[in-house]
């Protein structure tokens, strides 16, 4: 059989698909028929220089989905198939359209992206081989409900160590994501007395979780300078959700005195305060700010954090304290729960902080973060001028620029034309305005890639 395909070796696509579908192709046209032997998979792997996996990989995807037969001495044989009118042509043109879903730019200042070239990989990879040596296999089962006891007991440590927060293990919960946590906290409050009071902007992510629940939302205004306004705030709300150290989008961090005023807003109504601390970790300037819930005297907050941004997104990896009013009601209501975030990954965390080496990755990583974002500044000012305004405190993976005159969305389908993606901020707002700062992401980037970045923007921007 002759086997006619060129492999694209340089497109996002991987090999063994571009193989399968031109063997699904060409058996659903008819090309190759009903009863015929595919090539051995060694005569495939030699003919287009390529790994025998890589050909056991196509051929398994046609044998599950049922083009061909494997039989034992026989190799693949495929099978007939109904009466089915086919053109090569569909294949294409749906392949085609999938494809334009996904866009490649040559620079992507997207916000969330962690610096994978410092991950401590070497580090990582020991220690999740440790934990899967355990001959206990704990890391095979369900895991506990509330998290495992290993990775709990060294997050006591590290927070008190970090953001000066005194808990124990009992009062840690461990589950997959904020939006999660987010979840879990509105299914131990009354919903129908519940108010929500939201940064605006705020997180989305977040927001969206409060409407899924059909909550009634007040917006709080964060002002690029003078910071969260709580004058404003709703006389109905009693729930009030803050990024205090690093607010997000804008960047402001909370001052002490504004963190004492809602404190004591939330013993006077009998509210609870959402601490989401992001990326506490990132701060470049000065000591780390305390956390709302080190200086939380009367049990009012709620704190959460996550390993998505100190550490890697695919950990999925998030935890909170609650107040003890609401951790009663999580005990008697988690007898349903399941617990969402991976055991093996839980217990290779716990392992890695008790051994040093998440610390001493959060030390190195904050200085390229450091470095990226003085850098990011630098080019800005360097080939931006005054024509911008750089608007966030020094601290985390990204900041905002306001690009006056022009709308926001102009902007991006200028950058967009030349191979680069920015961000605008409106999904962060819940009212609209006359303009939204755009969002521009470093964590995931090289210096070379900010420069040219920030040198190709303001070449479409303002020439």
């Amino acid at each position: 059989m002759n086997i006619a395909i060129h492999l694209h070796t340089d497109s996002k696509e991987p090999v063994y698909m571009q193989l399968y579908y031109y063997f699904k192709t060409e058996i659903l046209t008819g090309k190759i028929e009903a009863g015929t032997k595919l090539p051995s998979i060694r005569y495939v792997a030699s003919f287009l220089q390529i790994s025998k996996n890589t050909v056991i990989a196509a051929y398994q995807q046609l044998w599950m989905e049922g083009y061909v037969e494997s039989k034992e001495k026989s190799g693949y044989v495929v099978v007939a198939l109904p009466s089915y009118e086919y053109t090569a042509t569909q294949t294409q043109v749906g392949h085609k359209q999938s494809q334009k879903v996904e866009e490649n730019y040559l620079i992507d200042f997207q916000y969330g992206d962690i610096d994978m070239t410092n991950f401590p990989i070497n580090a990582w990879k020991k220690t999740v081989k440790e934990v899967m040596e355990d001959k206990q296999f704990n890391w095979m089962m369900y895991g506990n409900k509330q998290g495992e006891i290993l990775l709990r007991e060294e997050l006591v440590g590290y927070l008190y160590r970090s953001r000066g927060i005194q808990t124990t293990a009992n009062q840690l919960i461990i589950t997959a994501g904020t939006e999660h946590l987010i979840h879990l906290v509105l299914s131990l409050l009354e919903k129908n007395s519940l108010c929500i009071g939201m940064e605006e902007p705020g997180y989305d992510g977040v927001r969206n979780v409060f409407k899924e629940r059909e909550l009634p939302i007040y917006p709080i205004p964060v002002q690029e300078e003078a910071g969260h306004d709580f004058s404003a705030l709703n006389s109905l709300c009693n729930l009030i959700y803050v990024t205090p150290s690093h607010q997000f989008p804008i960047g402001k961090i909370m001052s002490i005195s504004k963190r004492i005023e809602l404190l004591e807003w939330a013993e006077k109504v009998d509210g609870y305060i959402l601490e989401d601390d992001y990326d506490s970790e990132f701060r470049f300037q000065g000591s780390p700010i305390p956390s709302m819930k080190a200086i939380d005297q009367q049990d009012r907050v709620i704190y959460m954090g996550t390993f998505s941004k100190a550490f890697l997104p695919s950990l999925r990896i998030s935890y909170m304290i609650l107040p003890d009013t609401l951790l009663e009601k999580w005990r008697k209501k988690s007898i349903t729960e399941s617990q969402s975030s991976s055991p093996l990954l839980q217990l290779a965390l716990g392992l890695f902080i008790q051994k040093g080496e998440f610390e001493r990755h959060i030390k190195r990583i904050r200085k390229v973060y450091e470095r990226k974002y003085t850098f990011l500044v630098q080019c800005i000012t360097k080939y931006m001028g005054d024509k911008v305004e750089i608007i966030g405190e020094k601290a985390g993976m990204h900041l905002l620029i306001r690009v006056p005159p022009k709308k926001e969305d102009v902007f991006i389908t200028e950058a967009k034309k030349i191979g680069i993606k920015v961000y605008s901020t409106k999904p962060y707002y819940s009212q609209e305005r006359e303009d939204y700062p755009l969002l521009l992401g470093f964590g995931g980037l090289k210096e070379m890639e900010v420069e040219e970045g920030i040198q190709l923007l303001a070449q479409v921007w303002f020439t």
